[in-house]
């Protein structure tokens, strides 16, 4: 995806608008781009995470929240925006989080009630993604690699291993909590610290180096089915209520908060449905981790990268899958798939069939082939 450059002008207009809904993601993405590295600059808050333990930073807090999905947002004195603003914080920021309680809705474009207090005040959940900080230990890595999942808030990817290497500047290219990656090599750099090269699908050979304690390895066991015994289980996806429904034997077993398609409008007005189509389905193909991208052509375009635990159900690509990039289920906001929390994801990827095992990095389903029923209401 080319770079967008912008503008003094243009970031204190962009900052204006707050939220970046009514931008083309294309220009979100620029804007985030630019604007994390203006903070990482001007604010030690957002030197390079590589080289901070947010937990030692913040005195281990229960939890920590990354803003994501926005372009800035407030803290507020209490949990509505009646109490008056503290402070703004931008794209990228890491805060400790004491707990979530109930408020007052934020505005039309959130659902949830949920306001989390954080050290300055309260701020809305819907962008700001919970997570936790956790380092891991270093596994040796041989043959194909082995699945990862990123357990930091957020980590940089360097062309080489080693620290003073030059990084990935692009948004897409930054390791988010929740990510799943394949893990092909290891290294050790001069300093004794361990590294861990991801392997992109879209881009495979580009030299993607991450510090290995930011990587937890998934274990073989993390891809054992849900209750493989029950043969008749389907899934409904409730576009009204945005509710995704998993039955067996017409009982319901799990449910939980969606973010389905909507409509984008790009730079030059142009207005583009992405909604999640309404018909009967079955599982089409699974995947643990996908790159996703896409229109260009139509500038709106997209681009992120370890989207966790993709179970497809279209020919169009549409999919349910974990999102990490933001906290704001209940709502209409995707291209067309169907995000959830990576936890959740990961149960319907687990659950649902075809069961892919842990070296089938990808797979579509086979003839004769048991697949779950998927109606979308």
């Amino acid at each position: 995806m080319p770079s967008i450059q912008l503008t003094r002008r243009d970031l204190l207009r962009l900052a204006g608008a707050g939220t970046l809904a009514g931008l083309s993601l294309q220009t979100q993405w620029a804007f985030a781009e630019e604007r994390l590295q203006d903070v990482i600059a001007q604010d030690s808050i957002y030197e390079d995470p590589s080289l901070v333990s947010w937990n030692e930073r913040y005195e281990n807090p229960p939890i920590l929240g990354r803003v994501h999905g926005a372009a800035w947002i407030r803290i507020f004195k209490g949990p509505s925006v009646d109490t008056g603003s503290v402070r703004t914080v931008y794209w990228g920021y890491i805060m400790p989080i004491y707990r979530g309680v109930h408020g007052v809705r934020y505005n039309q474009k959130t659902l949830s009630d949920i306001w989390f207090e954080t050290a300055d005040g309260y701020v809305h959940s819907a962008f700001v993604v919970p997570c936790h900080e956790t380092f891991q230990p270093t596994h040796e890595v041989s043959g194909t690699g082995f699945w990862g999942e990123v357990t930091v808030p957020l980590a940089r990817q360097f062309q080489r291993p080693a620290l003073n290497a030059r990084k990935w500047e692009f948004a897409h290219n930054n390791c988010y909590y929740g990510q799943v990656h394949r893990v092909i090599e290891a290294a050790v750099d001069d300093e004794g610290n361990d590294w861990y090269r991801l392997y992109d699908d879209v881009e495979e050979t580009r030299q993607a180096w991450v510090l290995a304690k930011t990587i937890r390895k998934v274990e073989t066991s993390e891809f054992e089915p849900i209750t493989p015994e029950v043969e008749n289980k389907r899934i409904t996806i409730d576009l009204p209520n945005q509710l995704l429904t998993c039955y067996e034997d017409e009982y319901p077993v799990f449910e939980t908060r969606i973010a389905s398609g909507t409509s984008y409008t790009n730079d030059t007005g142009e207005e583009f449905d992405f909604s999640t189509p309404y018909g009967d389905y079955t599982v089409q193909r699974k995947r643990p981790s996908r790159r996703m991208r896409g229109g260009d052509s139509i500038g709106l375009s997209y681009d992120v990268n370890g989207v966790p635990w993709c179970t497809y159900f279209s020919f169009t690509g549409a999919a349910i899958h974990g999102a990490y990039w933001h906290n704001n289920f209940g709502l209409p906001r995707s291209h067309g798939c169907i995000n959830v929390t990576p936890d959740a994801a990961k149960w319907v990827y687990r659950w649902s069939q075809p069961y892919l095992t842990y070296d089938e990095d990808y797979r579509w389903v086979e003839p004769g082939e048991l697949a779950t029923k998927i109606s979308i209401i």
